[in-house]
């Protein structure tokens, strides 16, 4: 859970398609919204760090980051857009609910696909329309 005033753990997950691309050209973006969000110097970040498709389940740095989230390793997960974290829905929406189980905040950097309000949309949707249903 994300505490103001302390030192946020913050997991800043970065996914390429292609080799490539430089992934440091965005470090300077990420810091500036943790720098906004929690203030300077209250944090620190770990990368994680793959390239990989957004649509494969079997991507080692996300699963490793999603099993640290269950571990409560994590206060905040910063990543640039929702689609970084994952191009299949069925992925996205199961990140999130892990995320949102354990209480750890999910920072989209650039706007307008933040995750965390896809989410709440999508589950508002389920709730309205599936009323009843298991599903999701």
């Amino acid at each position: 859970m994300v505490v103001a005033g302390k030192i946020n753990r913050v997991a800043f997950y970065c996914r390429m398609n292609r080799r490539d691309r430089d992934y440091t050209q965005l470090l300077p973006e990420v810091e500036q919204a943790l720098n906004r969000r929690f203030g300077k110097g209250n944090w620190e970040m770990q990368m994680f760090f793959e390239v990989a498709s957004g649509t494969n389940p079997a991507r080692k740095e996300f699963n490793r980051l999603k099993a640290e989230i269950k571990a409560e390793y994590w206060d905040a997960v910063v990543t640039i857009t929702a689609s970084k974290l994952a191009r299949d829905f069925k992925q996205q929406m199961e990140f999130m609910d892990i995320c949102k189980d354990r209480q750890v905040e999910v920072i989209t950097v650039r706007q307008p696909e933040d995750a965390q309000l896809i989410y709440q949309r999508v589950k508002q949707f389920v709730q309205e329309y599936f009323e009843g249903s298991d599903w999701l």
